[in-house]
């Protein structure tokens, strides 16, 4: 038996996740900083790691999770001006990598507050929900030090 709405909001919230990683790897090619290219680098590692982990989710859910090349063609990404934006500097980049990882927290808070959503899905979801925050909480403090 399979959770169809579930296994939608969990495709959506891993799309997210994809975008976030994606994002993440262009910043770390483009900043010109060896802190800031490692710090994204273990970034998209982390988004990487939680998009595995929806992965498996939706499998245990008796769905089938979106793959890349979907999800890469979709026409509304967050991360996408990301490579236009930081061609100039760091600063760019962090406001960039900042802007997506607000939209994927505002994504896991409005698939918490769905009804719908399988209790063991809803776990996973809060498990890295408390990452998202402190990650945040680390690209703000990044924007204060390069101002």
């Amino acid at each position: 038996m399979t959770d169809d709405k579930s296994i939608d909001i969990l495709n959506d919230i891993l799309e997210t996740l994809i975008d976030s990683t994606h994002g993440y790897e262009k910043a770390a090619e483009i900043a010109k900083r060896p802190t800031l290219q490692e710090f994204f680098s273990r970034r998209a590692a982390s988004r990487r790691t939680m998009a595995a982990a929806v992965r498996n989710e939706i499998t245990n859910l008796g769905g089938t999770s979106d793959n890349d090349g979907t999800i890469l063609a979709s026409a509304h990404r967050v991360f996408m001006g990301l490579s236009a934006a930081v061609q100039d500097n760091d600063e760019a980049a962090i406001g960039a990598v900042d802007t997506g990882e607000e939209h994927l927290r505002n994504k896991f808070e409005k698939a918490l507050d769905k009804e719908e959503l399988a209790a063991s899905a809803k776990a996973l979801l809060r498990n890295y929900q408390g990452e998202l925050r402190a990650d945040g909480r680390l690209i703000d403090h990044l924007e204060e030090a390069i101002d």
